[in-house]
């Protein structure tokens, strides 16, 4: 099951409980199983719309913020479909479950998963409550307070079933895991992922500390692919790779051909942001050709001092290398979005500006993407300096804007900085009268 989320602000960017699928795909061969997302938002009676991609809001209720977060002055909300709904989904399996399996996201989530385990406890009194994911793994103490019987504290799939074979005991595989895809109930996109972990150890981000670096089966891979896009007519597809470019030839390559060997026309996409200094001419030429119309692209800062003071992604020249690439094989602006970084501990707004600048001048779209301290990450040992983060409900991006010492105005400005930006694009692509 995926829980509620509780924030002041989300929406189904091609986000979906991919780990989840990956423990179906664990279980299948010794439990009969049903899956839940409370996200789910195909539901007839919710009457929620979709963009052409297949993403869009969640299902949403305002509810009484936090006390400790009485300062932010944001709406709080339980994103997820109403109890009612869930109840009947819950008391219309036709089995009593043994064991309920919840994942969990990012560590300020936890009021969610914590709400959605007593909703569980109401209905399943007797089942054992395992919980796993991100907040777990990285939190797993304070994971430990939420009601669940048991906390898994990793996402390797070799150690988690070798932790699912002891507690059910039984002979569970965690070799060659793939997504299992005929769960999902949701096909409006899907998630594809080639590998897990990063082979990078980015100051404000805890990839490394999650999974190491492990590639997925490509054979079972593309037979996945095959099943979405013939059986369920899947055309939009977002990687979840950390790494998606790192040693192509041995697996986005594969792929990459096998569509168009089998004359698939899709749409993929890259919410994660690409590692620049990985793309080369031939595997651009290659996205290109294949079907690659969201090429996200991750430019934390272009100025020096802060590429000094920090381990990060890409440089400058190797941006610039990118772009050249990336105009050469046929992409343009309106395929180029650039993530950097917003109110990273030590970093100047105006450098901020700066890099929006000259990204923009460079020929992509510049995309804010606002920091939030992960536990175990250096860049959260600075962020402690600035403000109290014992409680995970501090690691929210939001709470942490209000209260890092940052001038809100001018965050507000650069938002608008890149709202113009995105507005002067669309003026580009307009057809002249």
């Amino acid at each position: 099951m995926y829980p509620y989320i509780e924030d002041f602000a989300a929406y189904d960017h091609f986000a979906k409980p991919v780990g989840l699928w990956m423990l179906a795909d664990i279980l299948r061969p010794v439990a009969d199983i049903a899956y839940v997302n409370i996200l789910q938002r195909n539901i007839p009676e919710l009457g929620l719309k979709s963009k052409a991609d297949g993403t869009g809001h969640f299902y949403q209720q305002v509810t009484a913020v936090p006390e400790v977060l009485s300062d932010i002055p944001r709406r709080w909300k339980r994103y997820g479909m109403p109890e009612e709904i869930l109840y009947q989904k819950l008391k219309g399996l036709d089995w009593q479950p043994d064991w309920i399996f919840v994942s969990s996201g990012m560590t300020y989530w936890y009021t969610g998963l914590s709400y959605t385990i007593r909703l569980l406890r109401d209905v399943f009194p007797s089942a054992m409550v395992v919980v796993g994911g991100i907040y777990a793994s990285l939190l797993p103490d304070h994971a430990a307070l939420q009601g669940a019987d048991v906390v898994v504290p990793f996402q390797q799939p070799a150690k988690v079933a070798n932790v699912l074979s002891q507690l059910l005991g039984v002979s569970l595989r965690g070799e060659k895991v793939v997504p299992d895809y005929s769960i999902a109930r949701e096909y409006g996109y899907a998630p594809l992922l080639l590998s897990l972990g990063c082979v990078f150890r980015c100051e404000y981000c805890a990839s490394h500390r999650l999974l190491s670096f492990e590639p997925l089966d490509i054979a079972r891979t593309l037979r996945a692919f095959d099943w979405l896009y013939n059986e369920k007519g899947v055309r939009h597809f977002a990687f979840y790779d950390d790494t998606l470019l790192f040693q192509p030839e041995k697996r986005l390559k594969i792929l990459l051909h096998h569509v168009l060997e089998k004359g698939y026309t899709p749409v993929f996409h890259t919410p994660n942001g690409l590692h620049i200094r990985f793309l080369t001419e031939d595997v651009a030429k290659l996205m290109k050709k294949a079907g690659f119309e969201d090429v996200r692209l991750s430019l934390e800062s272009s100025e020096e001092e802060f590429h000094q003071t920090h381990q990060q992604k890409a440089k400058r020249e190797e941006f610039l290398r990118a772009m050249e690439i990336l105009y050469k094989v046929g992409f343009s602006r309106r395929h180029i979005r650039v993530y950097t970084l917003v109110n990273v501990p030590g970093q100047s707004l105006s450098s901020v500006e700066k890099t929006m600048q000259f990204i923009f001048a460079s020929g992509g779209m510049p995309m804010l993407a606002y920091y939030s301290p992960i536990p175990g990450t250096p860049d959260f040992v600075r962020a402690s300096s600035l403000t109290d983060l014992s409680d995970p409900l501090f690691h929210n991006n939001t709470v942490y804007l209000y209260r890092s010492g940052i001038d809100v105005s001018y965050v507000q400005h650069l938002h608008q900085l890149e709202v113009n930006y995105r507005h002067q694009v669309q003026r580009e692509e307009s057809p002249s009268p």
